[in-house]
């Protein structure tokens, strides 16, 4: 039995002597994937106050210690005296998650510093729930960063996995409460399956992580409800990837627990006949399963105006939103703390003044009036403005890696798989895979770093490894692809060839990447169209198989940890539509895979039986990335992303230069303070 435990009174001391300059250390190793083995944060009442209970000389006179040991934001301080709070040990679960060095991001990355309660952290987006989706906090299981590796549990207690990867046993914690002070139990675990993902009448169904292997023809997760804070999840076969979900920030905590006393209101089987047609007509919906979609916003959305009220458990909760505006504050019930007993987040409110486009988030940024710029909101093509506006404010710059990959083109494996004599499958299928290895020749990744993204992107690498125009011309004629009397090279039918490359229009970065490739592909004598969609026409356009060649970034250093999957056939770049259509619907509609497009699917599979990051997950994803470098399914245009981040000066624990994530930049929100002289 592999055991994600309970944090122990060992691991509570560690930090306290890391905090507090101890003259003795223990030191523990940290468990690795191999060994299936996590920490997270039993407490013994007795040692509580001693292990959190430190105050620094930031809130020395300024707040008292609870005698469970931790210390009341003063945000929260009215609140509690006006009674309509209980007090902090009244709000926090009987086990706390305790946040120190190494805990958010990994210590080599980020030196973590206790802080201090206060301010506001504002955001200028142009969606309601800015970067919150990604900085909740509140994921099933925690490792630092973007890995998988070094699970603890976070939301519950403790998690059991059988040998075999078959059985998941949660252990809730006890006291832990919904940001409205409602419990958080088994009841919100069988709410979420049998009213939301197994109710006829709502026919939602259950989201792919909790599909055996994600794979719908292996059978969904069979729950168990043991007691009041206890759950079974059983799989038909070994799916040690399940661990990556339940450390994911993409399904997050609501895939498996809902709060079942908020939602049940707008639920038939539970609301008042009454009171539910009064909330659908002050809804303006026309039944009570629109209602009850409409109230159940998920991570993605709760910054949207549907979700005021909603309870949640991450960091920060919206209690505000116009049209101009969203603003969210401290979740009094959140239950992770720092080794000094204050309770995170240290920020009280996240302010996102929301504006039209990039550029106005921009503008924002450049006038100084946004606190944390990084993630996706800035890009290298703003640095001049970046630099020199934060030398003007005193403000932090600094740069990372990134979770994306940067811009790739797709080849459609799947494009004319159903026209007969179609040159394109001729191509596409071709043993040697000549085509995709011409144009990968024809490619000029250094040029494309250089004119676009100022030279700072990495190396090139995976199958774009350098420009090479004459192994071009020669893959290229090889395949009888002969120079026609207009200078273009006709097919191998002797008909003219067109190579139709697709994007859509959410990257500024795409059009001047798009220019350049089809300056670099024509010089080999191919002639290239660019089709520019809107994002809803191309996503609709990648679903109908009518894309040739697409450019779209993924995920790509988040997919060895198992974070992110959008490798997979038409995620973003559509690389296998009908192969995927076959796949996900038993093979009742699509096209069935090609016996080389089944070698990814079988090593998609195998690689689900294991945690990512063990020895047994890593060597078979490896196999799956050569596969597709091998079968030019993608092609990186240049090399890895560098990302610039530019922050309040003040503002503390952020990342180091040189991290290997722009989101670990969001994901530390809850442990951000503003440093006060």
């Amino acid at each position: 039995m592999k055991k994600y435990l309970s944090i122990t009174l060992l691991l509570m001391l560690i930090i306290l002597l890391a905090a507090c300059g101890g003259k003795d250390t223990v030191q523990e190793e940290v468990p690795s994937q191999d060994e299936n083995v996590g920490q997270a944060t039993e407490v013994p009442q007795s040692e509580e106050a001693a292990a959190v209970g430190e105050v620094s000389e930031a809130d020395a006179g300024m707040s008292e210690v609870s005698a469970r040991g931790f210390i009341e934001p003063p945000f929260l301080a009215d609140r509690v005296a006006a009674g309509e709070l209980p007090p902090i040990d009244e709000r926090l679960p009987e086990e706390v998650f305790v946040v120190g060095p190494g805990v958010l991001l990994q210590e080599e990355y980020g030196t973590w510093e206790d802080g201090q309660y206060g301010g506001d952290l504002v955001m200028a987006t142009s969606w309601g729930s800015g970067n919150l989706n990604i900085a909740g906090g509140a994921t099933i299981l925690r490792s630092p960063s973007q890995n998988t590796a070094e699970s603890v549990p976070n939301v519950v207690a403790s998690v059991d996995i059988s040998d075999d990867y078959t059985t998941y046993t949660f252990g809730m914690r006890k006291g832990l409460r919904w940001s409205d002070g409602e419990p958080v139990t088994t009841e919100d675990v069988r709410f979420t399956f049998e009213d939301i993902y197994n109710d006829p009448d709502v026919q939602r169904g259950l989201p792919t992580e909790l599909y055996t292997q994600g794979n719908s023809a292996l059978g969904a997760a069979e729950l168990t409800i043991i007691d009041e804070y206890t759950f079974e999840l059983k799989f038909s076969k070994p799916y040690g990837a399940f661990v990556a979900a339940l450390n994911s920030w993409i399904p997050y905590y609501d895939i498996l627990i809902k709060p079942s006393h908020y939602l049940k209101q707008f639920h038939a089987s539970y609301a008042d006949a009454n009171a539910l047609a009064s909330a659908m007509a002050d809804a303006n919906v026309d039944n009570w399963v629109n209602l009850l979609n409409t109230k159940d916003a998920s991570h993605w959305d709760l910054g949207e105006m549907r979700a005021l009220g909603q309870p949640t458990l991450n960091a920060w909760v919206l209690t505000e939103a116009t049209d101009d505006r969203r603003i969210f504050e401290r979740n009094p019930y959140y239950w992770h703390v720092d080794s000094n007993g204050r309770q995170l987040p240290y920020i009280d409110r996240v302010v996102n003044n929301m504006t039209i486009d990039s550029q106005a988030t921009l503008n924002a940024i450049v006038a100084g009036n946004v606190t944390v710029a990084g993630g996706n909101s800035v890009a290298i093509s703003d640095m001049p403005l970046i630099l020199k506006s934060a030398d003007e404010q005193g403000r932090n710059v600094f740069f990372t890696g990134s979770f994306n990959s940067p811009t790739m083109l797709f080849l459609n494996h799947d494009f004319e798989y159903d026209v007969e004599g179609s040159v394109w499958q001729t191509l596409i299928a071709d043993p040697e895979q000549r085509f995709g290895k011409a144009i990968a020749a024809a490619m000029d990744p250094v040029e494309i770093n250089d004119t676009v993204f100022f030279g700072r992107y990495g190396e090139p690498y995976g199958n774009n490894t350098g420009h090479d125009l004459d192994k071009a011309n020669q893959l290229l004629d090889e395949l009888g692809f002969e120079m026609g009397s207009d200078g273009w090279r006709l097919g191998p039918d002797g008909k003219p060839f067109l190579f139709v490359i697709s994007f859509n229009n959410e990257s500024t970065e795409t059009a001047p990447v798009a220019e350049l490739l089809k300056e670099q592909i024509e010089e080999a004598g191919i002639q290239v169209e660019l089709e520019v969609n809107d994002v809803a026409l191309w996503e609709q356009r990648k679903s109908a198989n009518e894309l040739m060649a697409s450019l779209k970034w993924n995920d790509g250093p988040g997919w060895p940890s198992g974070i992110s999957e959008d490798y997979l056939p038409n995620h973003k770049g559509p690389w296998s539509p009908m192969t995927w259509l076959y796949y996900t619907t038993n093979g009742e509609e699509g096209r069935e895979p090609p016996a080389y497009i089944q070698e990814f699917y079988d090593l998609h599979t195998a690689r689900k039986e294991f945690p990512p990051e063990s020895s047994e997950g890593a060597a078979i994803f490896d196999e799956m990335l050569q596969w597709m470098w091998d079968y030019h399914v993608m092609i990186p245009v240049t090399g890895p992303v560098l990302k610039p981040s530019s922050v309040d000066g003040n503002l503390r624990n952020v990342p180091n230069d040189g991290a290997p994530f722009d989101l670990d930049v969001i994901i530390n929100y809850e442990g951000y303070w503003f440093a006060t002289e």
